[in-house]
C-alpha cells in the first residue's frame, strides 16, 4: 500500500483536473482471461478499463475507453500517470539499486534512459514507443499500440538521500506521465500492452521491439562483445543443460584458449625485454643526466630495432584483451541466468558468496568474507609476479607510480571491491587468471626457449652490426628519429 499509483488524469475544458485515483470501478464483464471495469462520471461520461491475460506469456493487453465526454475533454489532455517505489528483492541490494532506472524508446531517436546514479528527469523530446520501469532482474514495460504523444509526457527517477524512510527498503521512486494520444473522447479508445517479467535476453528479444536494450551490457565495443560473443556462447552452454557454474568455467576456457596466441605474444615480448635488461641498464648508466635523455632514448630505440624487441609489443596484446575483461564485468551481474543459481559454496551467483559472516559491517570491507574474491585476488597476485619481469625490464619514469608496489596493491584493492560484488563475476576472473597462469607455464616450458630466443636476438644484432645498421626503418621510426633530432638541435640552440 502506498508504493504505487496508476491513474488517468483528465484536464477538463472547465479547468478542472479529474483523477481516477481512489475511484471505485464496477466490474462490467468477467471471464477466465478477460475483465472489464467501468467508472461512470457525473456529467454522463464513462471510463472503461479492459484487461486481457494471455496464456504462457509475461504480458497482458490493457485497453482504455473514454465515452460521452465530447467537448468537455480535449483528447490531447488525457494522461496516464504511473508512480512506483520498487521494494528490495535481491540479496545484493546495492547492485539492484545501482542499475535501476526508467528506460524508454523514442519513435525517431530510439532507446534512451534516465541516470542510474542520481535523481534525473526528462520532458520527452519525441513521441514515445514504450516506457520501462527497470530493476536489476525484473522490469515493467508499457507499450502503446501507436505511440505516446510527446506533448506533456515526462519521466522522473528519484534516489533517496541518507536518512530517508525508504533508504533501506526501496530502490528508487519512478514517475511517468504519458500522453495517451487519444483521437476523440466521445467514443475513443487506445490499446496498451503491459509486460511484467524477467530481464532475460531471450524473453525480451521475443517482443521484437528493442526491449533487450535495457540490459546493462556496457556501451560501444563492450556491448558488442557481450551481445555477439559472450552472450551467444553462454546461452548455448546453458541450453545444453549445463549447471551455470560449469557453463562459466567452459566459457572461460573457450575465451582464454582463443586468446592464447595473444598471451604467447605477450610472453615472448617479456622474454625479449628480460634478455635486453643488462644492456638497458648499461645505457641508463651511460646517460644519467636529464639533458642526455634524447641520446639515451635514441640509443635504446636502436637497441630495440637491432634486436627485434619492442617495449610496446607486450602492451598491444594486453589492450586487445582489455575489452573482453571489461565486457564480462557488465555481463555477469546483468544476466538473468545467474540469479539465485547456487554453485559450490555460493548460494547465489548473482550476489556475493560468503564463508564467514561477521555479524557487523566493517568499512570498507563489508560484513562477510567472499572466498571467490580472495581466490581471484590471490591468482591475480601470482600472475602479476610471474609477469613482472616485463615491468622490471623497463626503467622507472619520473612521476610514475612504482610498478612493484602496484603489483601488490591491486590484488588488495580487488579484495575490498569484489567482496560485495556478484560471486559469478569473481568466479569468472578467478578461473580466467588461473588459466592464464597455466598457459604461461605451458608457453614457458614447451613453446618458448629463452636460450634459443637469446641466440636469435644476438644473431640479429650481429647482422645489423655487419651491415652497419642500414636495415630499412619503418616510416614511424623515421619520423620519430627526425623529431628527436629536431628536439636535440633545439636544446643545443637554447644552451648557446
Amino acid at each position: 500500500k502506498g508504493d504505487s499509483k496508476n491513474e488517468l488524469l483528465l484536464s477538463l475544458s472547465n479547468g478542472d483536473l479529474f483523477s481516477t485515483s481512489g475511484k471505485i470501478f464496477d466490474v462490467e464483464k468477467k471471464g477466465d482471461q478477460k475483465i472489464v471495469f467501468t467508472y461512470k462520471y457525473d456529467n454522463g461520461g464513462e471510463i472503461q478499463y479492459t484487461y486481457e491475460l494471455k496464456k504462457n506469456a509475461y504480458d497482458i493487453d490493457y485497453t482504455v475507453n473514454i465515452n460521452g465526454f465530447g467537448e468537455k475533454l480535449d483528447p490531447r489532455n488525457v494522461f496516464l500517470n504511473l508512480e512506483t517505489s520498487f521494494r528490495k528483492t535481491e540479496r545484493l541490494f546495492s547492485e539492484q539499486r545501482r542499475v535501476s532506472t526508467i528506460c524508454f524508446k523514442y519513435i525517431e531517436e530510439g532507446f534512451d534512459y534516465l541516470s542510474e546514479m542520481k535523481s534525473d528527469e526528462e520532458e520527452t523530446e519525441d513521441n514515445v514507443d514504450w516506457v520501462c520501469f527497470k530493476q536489476s532482474y525484473f522490469s515493467t514495460f508499457l507499450n502503446h499500440e501507436k505511440y505516446f504523444a510527446k506533448d506533456g509526457s515526462e519521466f522522473e527517477i528519484v534516489t533517496y538521500e541518507e536518512g530517508h524512510p525508504k533508504e533501506w527498503t526501496h530502490l528508487k521512486d519512478y514517475k511517468a506521465k504519458l500522453n495517451l494520444n487519444f483521437k476523440n473522447t466521445n467514443n475513443g479508445s487506445v490499446t496498451l500492452n503491459w509486460f511484467f517479467g524477467p530481464n532475460d535476453s531471450d524473453v525480451l528479444k521475443a517482443y521484437n521491439d528493442d526491449y533487450e536494450q535495457i540490459l546493462n551490457y556496457g556501451w560501444g565495443i563492450f556491448r558488442w562483445i557481450n551481445v555477439y560473443v559472450i552472450e551467444p556462447v553462454f546461452e548455448f552452454l546453458i541450453d545444453r543443460g549445463l549447471q551455470v557454474g560449469i557453463a562459466i568455467l567452459i566459457l572461460t576456457l573457450i575465451l582464454k584458449f582463443a586468446l592464447m596466441p595473444i598471451q604467447w605474444k605477450m610472453y615472448v615480448s617479456g622474454a625479449k625485454m628480460r634478455i635486453l635488461r643488462p644492456e638497458i641498464d648499461e645505457i641508463n648508466k651511460k646517460y644519467p643526466n636529464k639533458e642526455d635523455a634524447m641520446k639515451k632514448q635514441m640509443e635504446m630505440m636502436a637497441l630495440y630495432r637491432e634486436s627485434g624487441a619492442s617495449p610496446l609489443s607486450g602492451c598491444v596484446p594486453m589492450l586487445i584483451q582489455m575489452p573482453i575483461l571489461l565486457a564480462v564485468f557488465r555481463f555477469f551481474p546483468s544476466t538473468f541466468d545467474l540469479r539465485q543459481k547456487a554453485f559450490l559454496w555460493a548460494e547465489d551467483l548473482s550476489s556475493y558468496d560468503s564463508i564467514w559472516n561477521f555479524g557487523v559491517y566493517v568499512w570498507p570491507y563489508g560484513d562477510h568474507v567472499s572466498l571467490f574474491a580472495l581466490l581471484m585476488a590471490a591468482t591475480t597476485l601470482i600472475y602479476s609476479i610471474m609477469n613482472s619481469g616485463n615491468m622490471q625490464s623497463q626503467p622507472q619514469q619520473p612521476g610514475m607510480p612504482n610498478m612493484k608496489i602496484m603489483i601488490y596493491l591491486m590484488p588488495v584493492m580487488m579484495i575490498f571491491f569484489f567482496n560485495n560484488y556478484a560471486s559469478g563475476l569473481s568466479y569468472y576472473y578467478f578461473i580466467s587468471t588461473l588459466v592464464s597462469i597455466l598457459i604461461m607455464i605451458l608457453i614457458k616450458k614447451f613453446f618458448v626457449d629463452e636460450e634459443k630466443l637469446k641466440a636469435k636476438m644476438a644473431a640479429r644484432k650481429a647482422k645489423a652490426a655487419a651491415t652497419g645498421g642500414k636495415k630499412k626503418k619503418s616510416k614511424f621510426q623515421e619520423r620519430l628519429e627526425a623529431m628527436q633530432k629536431a628536439q636535440m638541435e633545439q636544446m643545443k640552440k637554447r644552451k648557446k
